[in-house]
């Protein structure tokens, strides 16, 4: 089981906060079934809930595959 935690320092106030978890939650839910058993903290500015939604979910697709290939077993560090 994946596990997301998000943090949006930055975001003005609570509504902007919960509107990027919010978009951030609907962007990496698809992304994170190719990605079992990762525990992941996603950390994006504010302005995150500005930016076009297919460009955020590429952003966390290809974060995602960066931190699962390095968290491999035998992975060059």
């Amino acid at each position: 089981m994946t596990r997301v935690a998000f943090a949006v320092p930055g975001a003005s106030g609570s509504v902007g906060r919960n509107r990027a978890r919010r978009r951030l939650r609907a962007a990496i839910n698809p992304v994170l079934m190719e990605h079992p058993g990762l525990d992941v903290v996603v950390t994006l500015p504010g302005r995150a809930t500005e930016m076009p939604f297919l460009s955020l979910r590429a952003a966390l697709a290809a974060a995602l595959n960066s931190a699962s290939r390095s968290a491999q077993p035998g992975a060059a560090r």
